[in-house]
């Protein structure tokens, strides 16, 4: 063992590498990491100096590997991969009825969380740990067996299953269209207040992209209300303040309780959807295997049209 650690490198250099190799940039790369991008760099400068070869080209917009640099990313991934899956299946062996989910806080708060009291009503016995961030999640070192995400499906190093398609469409309490302007056609929304899920993440499907999509020109000044969180979003709309844009799934109970209601009859989709993701290798045990094919089935309904499967208390 002693003959070996002298021959591997320092392990948090071999993490920063496989992440700036990744993303193509020390700054991301620190990023993930947690760490300044001087020290990210650093790590990248000790291995190189451990292997004696040049692993990155510094570029003005980035990193990019050498032919070195891919060979030994092929190694070093597949390597630390192994690591991941095989720790994560012995954690798993010590919770044998234990089930990590993550999900985005738009999809926990509504999609899986009006959802869960059915589950755990069938699977009383199974213990369930939410991790709730936008933020993305490295789902082997976090331990996390399932995950929720939305996007076009692809992420390496995860295998996804698509649960259903996502198209938005304006939503508003009916308290609210009972007193508002008149709203008869998509130009008619510019009278109102819109209310908009703020951010860079979010400006490839807010209210501007919605309303360019359909043909109709936005000025400058909109009447707008944005929050940076959709459980705020939607709060809002509830509450009165404005017209939001709602999503599939996420809106869909809030429509089938009369608490909210589409005003128009339009909707748009990009050909995004959430999906159901593991790590690519891993082996889920069978309270995993339950949980998967519980969501499965629950999104079908969906696409089906069926009413929710919530429970109701009382």
């Amino acid at each position: 063992m002693a003959h070996l650690a002298t021959k591997l490198p320092p392990l948090r250099s071999l993490v920063a590498f496989e992440a700036t190799a990744r993303h193509s940039s020390l700054t991301e790369a620190a990023q993930e990491l947690r760490v300044s991008r001087e020290a990210a760099s650093r790590h990248i400068r000790v291995l190189e100096d451990h292997l004696g070869i040049k692993l990155f080209y510094r570029r003005h917009r980035g990193v990019e590997l050498t032919l070195a640099g891919r060979a030994f990313q092929l190694i070093v991934q597949e390597s630390l991969e192994s690591i991941a899956s095989g720790a994560m299946a012995i954690q798993n062996r010590q919770r044998p009825n234990g089930i990590t989910v993550s999900a985005t806080i738009a999809i926990a708060s509504f999609w899986l969380m009006p959802r869960l009291a059915m589950f755990r009503q069938k699977y009383p016995d199974l213990e369930i740990h939410m991790k709730i961030s936008d933020a993305p999640t490295d789902m082997v070192a976090d331990g996390i067996d399932v995950a929720l995400r939305y996007g076009d499906g692809r992420w390496k190093g995860l295998r996804a299953v698509r649960l259903f398609g996502i198209h938005s469409f304006p939503v508003c309490s009916p308290a609210y269209l009972r007193t508002a302007p008149p709203l008869q056609r998509p130009a008619d929304l510019l009278r109102h207040t819109l209310i908009n899920l703020d951010g860079p993440v979010h400006v490839a499907e807010d209210w501007r992209w919605w309303l360019d999509s359909i043909g109709v020109r936005v000025p400058k000044a909109v009447k707008t209300l944005g929050f940076d969180s959709y459980a705020n979003v939607i709060q809002a709309a509830l509450d009165g303040h404005g017209i939001a844009l709602g999503f599939t799934g996420l809106a869909t109970d809030l429509l089938a309780k009369g608490q909210l209601v589409r005003p128009l009859d339009l909707e748009l989709s990009r050909g995004l959807a959430v999906y159901l993701v593991i790590p690519r290798g891993s082996k889920p045990l069978p309270p995993v295997r339950s949980f998967i094919r519980w969501m499965t089935a629950e999104a079908g309904r969906i696409a089906t049209g069926a009413t929710p499967s919530v429970l109701v208390s009382g």
